[in-house]
């Protein structure tokens, strides 16, 4: 869904940047724009990640003692 902020200002215009809202977001996953392509950043605790039956193969261990996999549609 997308969504216009009003502009207090005339600088641009009638309407203000526009700004994507992600309808039903994932419990392990942050989502944002890179270059206009939907991106998003799913996240794992160490428990989660042993526990998987399939991991995926491009998830990274971050010393914080997660595991990360960046996703770019």
């Amino acid at each position: 869904m997308m969504a216009t902020l009003p502009v207090r200002s005339g600088r641009l215009g009638r309407e203000g940047p526009r700004l994507y809202v992600e309808e039903e977001p994932a419990e392990r996953a942050a989502y944002w724009r890179i270059n206009g392509y939907r991106a998003a950043l799913y996240v794992w605790t160490v428990a989660e990640w042993e526990s998987m039956a399939e991991r995926p193969r491009d998830a990274q261990y971050h010393p914080s003692g997660l595991w990360c996999a960046l996703r770019v549609d």
